[in-house]
């Protein structure tokens, strides 16, 4: 965790929704191509869901507040709440 003294700027990468990947499954294919294809995009996505997971893993609390614009102390206070008064 970091303090405030030890703080820097920290860049997060956040793919976009559309990777501009919808292309590879317009083509007219044979299926063992388009099978391949599916699994590849499927495998990439895989790889940068993983990758924002492990930076959102890492990242310090009141940063992440900060970055969507909580009040600082807000997603503690989420966590901490039991599901049923959620």
């Amino acid at each position: 965790m970091q303090t405030a003294t030890s703080r820097r700027a920290e860049t997060v990468f956040i793919p976009p929704l559309e990777g501009g990947h919808a292309e590879v499954f317009r083509q007219p294919l044979p299926l063992r191509r388009r099978v391949g294809r599916v699994l590849r995009e499927w495998f990439r996505r895989y790889r940068m869901r993983a990758r924002l997971r492990w930076q959102l893993r890492d990242m310090d609390a009141t940063r992440a507040e900060l970055d969507v614009g909580l009040p600082i102390g807000s997603l503690m206070e989420e966590a901490y709440k039991p599901f049923w008064k959620a």
